[in-house]
């Protein structure tokens, strides 16, 4: 693929946009790349990275709430909590050192 060559954008019958070059032509809708004549290995590496991430953020969701539950539903530790100010001003601003 040249890098000096423009590609030409057509919609075929299904609506779907595709870019073709003299050489090659690509369907940009069916999932095959992210980005047209982008290797097999790097769209694979690129989606990994991505449920990577998503993952990690589930985790930390998963973790706030079930902290939180723990904190509101656990009577022994509530009561810690509101009874003493310093500890629980520490704990809040704890991750923010």
């Amino acid at each position: 693929m040249m890098f000096d060559q423009q590609p030409h954008h057509q919609q075929d019958k299904r609506g779907y946009t595709s870019v073709k070059n003299d050489d090659e032509q690509f369907d940009i809708e069916s999932g095959e790349t992210l980005y047209p004549g982008l290797s097999l290995g790097e769209n694979q590496l690129r989606w990994g990275f991505i449920r990577k991430v998503y993952g990690i953020l589930s985790a930390q969701i998963l973790l706030t709430t079930i902290v939180s539950v723990i904190t509101v539903f656990y009577t022994p530790l509530n009561l810690l909590l509101r009874g003493n100010s310093p500890l629980l001003l520490f704990l809040v601003f704890l991750p923010f050192i």
